[in-house]
Parts: C-alpha cells; structure tokens; sequence
C-alpha cells in the first residue's frame, strides 16, 4: 500500500491513466470505486472520459462509466470519518454557531472590532440610520467568519491549536497582531458553543487511527483516487500519506511543466518541513516567465508531496516537439510543458504572417468585453464544423459582474427563466 502520484501536463492523458487504473478490478468485484473531484463539472467531464475507456463496447468502452463512485467533500476527514453530511465544522452549519457567539457577546471589551462593524456602537456623529444598515449584514458577516475558521483548520491547524490553548500566535510562531486578537477570543467562544472535538483535534485522532490501522470500519473501498487537484491543504496531505500505509491512494495532479516538477523533486528534501511562502526560492528553478509568475502554488504542492515520506511519483510524457510550422500556440504550450525560454534566434523564427491561434482584444470596458466575446465565438463556430459549444471554456475574474451582461450579450434574457446565467455560474462553481 503507498500513496503514488500522478502528473502529466494533459488532463486527458491523466483521465486515460485513470481508466487504465480501474480497468484493473480490485478484489471485491462488487466494490465501488471511489475517486473524489475538487468539483462538479470535473466529475461530469471524468466520468464521460472514463465511458470510452471502461467496459467492452467496439471502441474499448461502451459510453457507460458504471461502478465508480464521485464524491465532492466538504472536508477529507469528515469523509473518512463518515461525518460529511452533518459536520459541525463545516462552514455552512458552523455559520449559525458564530452567528449565535456574536449576538451572544457583542457587547463584550474583546468584540468591540465586530460592535462597530455590524453598527451595534456608532462613532460620534453617525446617523442611527447607519447601525440599522450595518446590523443587516450579520449573517454575511457570520458566513465569512465561518468560512475562515475553516480555512484556518484546514490550512493552518497549527494556528488554531496556538488560539485554542491561549496562545496569540500567527500559526508561523510570531505575535498576533492587535487588531486580529478578537478572532482568536471568537474561537474559543466559538468552541464552548459547538458539542464536538475541535478540528485539529478530530484531524490528529483520525491521522493516528489510520496510522495504526483502524481503517476496516470506514467505509472506503481498498483503492482511492483524487483527480484534478490543483492545491491541497496541509492537513489533507497529512490524511493522505496515513491512509496510503494502509489502502492504495492515488492522487491525480495536472501540472504546467512536468520539467519543473522533476526539478523541485531533486529540490526538496524528504521529512523537511515545507518553507513559508516568503522564504521559498523555487522561482530560481524555473526559466519560463509564465511559470515563474503564475506557477507559485503548483510549486509549493509540489515541494510538500515531495517531502512527504514514502510516496511513489509517476511522470507521464506524453508531449512531443512542435513542428517549425506549428502554429504560435502550440509553439507556446511546448515552451511552458519543457521550462523553454525561446530565445531571440528562435522568436524571430516563429513570426508568422497571419496567426490567429493566440489573440489579444483590447476592450474599453466589461459590456465590450462581452460584446468582443460574442462575436468572437460566433466567428470561431462558423469557421470551424468541428468545434462544438462543450469545446470552449469562458473564465472571467468576477462572475458577479460579467453574468448579467453575458446573459444581455447573448441573448439569453428570454430564453431562461429565474434561473440566470448568474446562478447556473455559481452552481457550476460551487
């Protein structure tokens, strides 16, 4: 049993892996597999992929992905615990505890920061108005304080564990600063109000039964997998490698440059603690600018696997040099897949008369920018027969914003009902 890791710079080839993975059974032929996605629409894209490689139909699959079980948990160990439905600490049902903690003490010396925030103490000349406004986003207030209580437990344990003993740490070891002195109070009220373990607690109890063995009560078959992760919290990391002692885990990861990855390899030591992100010199391994500046958090994944104990790491290769005609974007993809920095000699070399596979619009604002998008794809569908809508991926940086002016854009105020493109983003998302 260990914990192997999988990377490749194609998704595809790494779904393929997958399938050849599976196509293996285990020894329970009636056992599910479990493979857990970061999110929804990688579940739907996985299991379509995994239809044409599994089971016997002319293709070597008979489009039916059957006996593999997908799972989006809020939290690993609440999954290995078989506590993912009604987790106390999950941020969705904790809301309710810290919005109740706030009411509780917002008169209190230490909640003073919150007291002005939600307009329960107004400065001198403040309208009463202005309270009424504030105290109407309580709950708002509560769901984000929720959200970073967990993110703490999952990121930071160690800073919780400083909170929870009395300690104002930073979780780095370093003094709190004063005005952050009132969350650390908030978790501790917030722990007296919820009858359950604290999470850094429930995390080391499930990390030592798994250590020792006690995995035959959970209800997890003798194979895992987590496909498409991109970032990984450190304790999830921590369960991982004590669950891999005992089952078989394999942990599919896609990354820009699997030259990178073989060089933090050799870069980080087995057992050593990861560096904070202040003190990391990995940018030093790295000779393409787009890797350089836009690769940081794939990097630190990468040297916190690697200094894991006892985990197996399998490369898959499977990108081959352009050909001198290859188009800008191609010539591109390659650069970053090896770490190549062209140099002049080459850029000069790749000018091209007319290439339209890398465009730049710029755009005088986000409804032109949605306009340009329209006319853009309608132009790239016309032209090619081939490409379909499910071929083409929109990213935006704030779906709040460009929803609406999509939904105006495209036409498609009328054809959908209360459920907006705004929502169906989100739920995609989410």
């Amino acid at each position: 049993m260990t914990l192997t890791v999988h990377r490749a710079t194609s998704t595809g080839v790494l779904a393929d892996a997958l399938g050849d993975l599976l196509a293996r059974p285990v020894d329970d032929p009636f056992a599910d597999e479990l493979v857990v996605v970061p999110e929804r629409g990688i579940e739907r894209w996985l299991a379509q992929r995994l239809s044409h490689r599994l089971g016997a139909g002319p293709r070597g699959g008979d489009g039916v992905c059957a006996g593999v079980r997908f799972l989006k948990p809020h939290s690993l160990v609440a999954l290995l615990i078989d506590r993912d439905r009604d987790d106390p600490w999950e941020p969705s049902r904790l809301v309710w505890t810290v919005l109740a903690v706030i009411d509780t003490h917002l008169d209190e010396p230490w909640c003073a920061p919150l007291a002005r925030h939600l307009g329960a103490v107004l400065a001198p000349g403040e309208p009463a108005e202005l309270g009424e406004l504030r105290r109407s986003r309580r709950w708002a207030v509560a769901r984000r304080l929720a959200g970073l209580l967990g993110s703490y437990a999952s990121q930071r344990p160690r800073l919780l564990v400083d909170w929870r003993e009395g300690r104002p740490l930073d979780g780095a070891g370093e003094p709190l600063p004063d005005d952050l002195h009132w969350q650390a109070e908030l978790w501790r009220r917030v722990l007296d109000a919820v009858d359950a373990p604290p999470p850094d607690v429930r995390h080391e109890r499930t990390v030592a039964a798994l250590r020792a063995g006690e995995v035959e009560e959970l209800d997890l078959p003798g194979r895992l997998s987590l496909f498409g992760h991109t970032r990984l919290p450190a304790a999830e990391m921590e369960l991982l490698a004590a669950l891999g002692e005992h089952r078989d885990v394999h942990l599919w990861l896609p990354v820009a440059s699997t030259a990178v990855a073989r060089a933090l390899d050799a870069h980080a030591p087995v057992g050593a603690a990861a560096p904070v992100r202040a003190d990391h010199d990995t940018d030093v391994l790295v000779h393409h600018p787009l890797l350089a500046a836009l690769g940081r958090d794939a990097r630190e994944l990468g040297l916190r696997l690697a200094a894991l104990p006892g985990v197996a790491v399998v490369t898959h290769d499977e990108h081959d040099e352009p050909e001198p005609s290859a188009s800008l974007l191609h010539l591109l993809q390659s650069d970053v897949r090896a770490d190549r920095l062209p140099d002049e000699h080459d850029r000069a070399a790749r000018t091209r008369a007319v290439d339209t596979s890398v465009q730049v619009h710029a755009c005088h604002g986000p409804a032109r920018q949605v306009e340009v998008l329209r006319e853009v794809l309608v132009g790239l569908l016309a032209d090619d027969p081939t490409l379909e809508p499910r071929d083409v991926l929109v990213m935006c940086p704030d779906v709040e914003t460009y929803a609406p002016l999509i939904e105006a854009g495209f036409g498609l105020a009328g054809a959908l009902d209360e459920g907006s493109i705004a929502r169906i983003v989100k739920r995609a998302i989410a």
